[in-house]
């Protein structure tokens, strides 16, 4: 049973009720019965300061209690026949005349258009000094000064009663408004240090909200709620409750109330169907009244509607309602900040990469990955990047792993997750289908690091290794161990394959591979581009069949794809328009090198057709041809060298 006891006037009997305004329409009934027929009855509660709300009413057909709007005490004075100390004192007054409704409101009721005059009785009752609540009494024949008393007698002796069952029912209705705000604001947080996804945020704290609308459209009587957000120019829903789903109801905020509320302004509408600016197709799916608050810290607001014209929340209700819009902007706060400092506490600030942390705390998850699904680890190492350091500073190589970290965030495989575990080492935690190749899995993130331009003609290189949980290890430690210690034994491979790749360079000493590493040399290209600039000679030189395959090991696959990158370019004339490619990439310097390298070494040596030039018959044809086809600055450094020493 309710904390509030609900009482009823019969034969002087008190009994429970089953509704708080069954007391109050209880009083009425039994003060109905001692007065003429036809007489009208109202009452009147302070629900706020010194406004009034309709809490019952007899007499009158079709009047609904919840379509009236507040009243304010001012108001009251005004009608009241009698002088304001008489009011304050408690004290009856009646006077003949119109009906006090069409006063009182500010749209009466169809049925009181039908109503003649008739004496008003009001009946102000007095607590603590001052009014807290108005019997309204409306006879066709005027009440003699007996029937008067008789009535204020009666209504002062049920008074505390029912000013004790007020008492409650408002105890009991904040209560319930400030359970549903603290339920809001103090609900738990899911168990998971690690930031949420995006559609785990918004599964969470949707329910949060959801929960909160429904309390707000219940406790207010409205027959539905929504929380919609305001972009640019755009409303749209977020969370909705109750009544009106799937009717775009956002649509009610139109520019007008939609300036309103940015401004910081509560918008209330009773009669909607009525507003200028209404929506038909609203009106005809059965929108009567809407009430709309601002919500603190967001571009938000809190709409509540009803299908009853004349419904708006009273004096009180409003004042809850305005802290739940406040708490409905904390929480969306607070969540944001918490999932902004989980993300600081999980994400290396450089790359936007998961940290060490974050790789730790999933590596251990992995014990609990559904077991039909395969599970690999990948470590990967930057290979010479303290070379990139001291050559380029450590700004440019800041940069180079921020570009990394947005390849390896936009390019991996959905559900792969990639980490930066400090420096140039960084991870990879895959969960994939049994029948998928980890080798080669592992090679395509091995291809997309060393797509990643570290200059114009130098990309990073990596030394990777993996290992398979369970069937490799079956401990996370040891998985991480077989990956780190597979890692290395790659990267002194490739370190063996690249001492092997110099010594192979160093076999065709051409005078292409001489020219341009001059030339590149007074260009002032870096080590690794030179080394890649002699490698694109030889493959040049190998394609044309110029010199014949190498013996023994070949080049690493790294230092080909380089120079292969460089031969793609080869025949991209500079035009004096921007160096860019087809496909909008920089062509390297490296490029310019060796179209002016390799255009005068054929020109020197001639070919089928053609007869060779002497230097300065070459030298001048280059001049030229330069502005349409070569680098000013190359023929410029070209120009400076000792040509005869190096060219033989």
């Amino acid at each position: 049973m309710s904390v509030y006891r609900r009482l009823k006037f019969s034969k002087g009997l008190l009994e429970p009720l089953d509704s708080p305004s069954q007391a109050w329409e209880g009083v009425l009934s039994e003060l109905l019965r001692t007065l003429p027929e036809g007489t009208q009855a109202f009452w009147w509660v302070r629900d706020g300061a010194g406004r009034f709300s309709l809490r019952a009413a007899l007499g009158l057909a079709g009047m609904r209690p919840e379509e009236v709007g507040e009243v304010e005490e001012a108001t009251f004075q005004e009608v009241y026949p009698g002088p304001v100390n008489r009011w304050r004192q408690g004290l009856p007054a009646a006077e003949v005349g119109p009906h006090l409704l069409s006063h009182l409101l500010a749209q009466p009721p169809a049925p009181l258009e039908e109503a003649g005059e008739g004496q008003n009785l009001l009946l102000p009752l007095v607590l603590e000094g001052r009014v807290w609540a108005v019997l309204h009494l409306h006879t066709p024949s005027p009440l003699g000064e007996a029937q008067v008393k008789r009535a204020a007698r009666f209504i002062r002796a049920t008074a505390p009663l029912l000013q004790q069952t007020h008492r409650w029912e408002t105890t009991e209705r904040q209560a319930l408004w400030l359970r549903a705000i603290n339920a809001l604001l103090s609900h738990p947080e899911p168990e998971n240090p690690h930031p949420l996804e995006a559609s785990e945020v918004a599964s969470w704290l949707g329910l949060r909200l959801l929960d909160a609308l429904e309390e707000a459209a219940r406790l207010s009587r409205a027959d539905g709620a929504r929380l919609v957000a305001l972009e640019e120019g755009r409303v749209h829903t977020l969370v909705q409750a109750g009544w009106g789903a799937g009717l775009p109801v956002e649509a009610a905020l139109g520019p007008v109330l939609a300036e309103c509320l940015g401004g910081g302004q509560r918008i209330g509408l009773p009669r909607y169907d009525l507003y200028p600016g209404r929506r038909p197709e609203l009106v005809e799916a059965g929108l009567r009244s809407l009430f709309i608050l601002p919500v603190p810290y967001q571009s938000q607001a809190l709409l509540l509607f009803s299908n009853q014209p004349g419904w708006f929340p009273n004096g009180q209700t409003l004042d809850f309602l305005t802290e739940m819009a406040n708490a409905l902007g904390v929480v969306q706060r607070e969540w944001a900040l918490r999932q902004e400092l989980a993300w600081a506490a999980f994400t290396d600030p450089l790359t936007g990469l998961g940290n060490r942390r974050a790789f730790e705390h999933d590596l251990e998850k992995l014990p609990h990955r559904p077991s039909e699904r395969l599970a690999m680890l990948v470590v990967l190492d930057l290979d010479g990047f303290k070379g990139i350091n001291d050559t380029f500073g450590h700004v440019h190589a800041d940069h180079v792993l921020v570009r990394l970290g947005g390849v390896l965030r936009s390019r991996a495989r959905a559900g792969d997750r990639a980490y930066r575990l400090g420096g140039d080492e960084f991870a990879l935690i895959i969960e994939a289908p049994r029948d998928l190749n980890p080798n080669r899995i592992a090679e395509r993130y091995r291809a997309l690091v060393e797509e990643v331009r570290v200059s114009e003609s130098v990309y990073l290189q990596v030394s990777l290794g993996y290992a398979v949980y369970p069937s490799e290890a079956s401990e996370t430690e040891a998985l991480w161990r077989l990956a780190d210690d597979r890692m290395y034994q790659d990267k002194a491979l490739r370190k063996h394959r690249a001492s092997v790749s110099s010594s192979h360079l160093a076999q065709y000493e051409t005078p292409l591979v001489r020219l341009a590493r001059h030339l590149g040399q007074a260009l002032q290209l870096t080590p690794e581009e030179l080394e890649v600039l002699q490698a694109s000679c030889y493959l040049l030189q190998l394609t044309l069949g110029e010199i014949p395959p190498a013996p023994g090991p070949t080049f690493s696959d790294g230092l080909l794809r380089e120079s292969a990158r460089l031969l793609v370019f080869l025949h991209h004339p500079w035009e004096g328009g921007p160096p860019l490619g087809r496909a909008g990439e920089p062509i390297p310097q490296a490029v310019r090198v060796l179209q002016v390298a390799h255009w005068l070494t054929q020109a020197l040596k001639g070919a089928e057709g053609r007869p060779a030039q002497s230097l300065e018959e070459a030298l001048s044809a280059l001049r030229e041809e330069q502005p349409q086809r070569f680098a000013p600055e190359v023929v410029e450094a070209l120009l400076s060298l000792r040509l005869k020493e190096v060219l033989t």
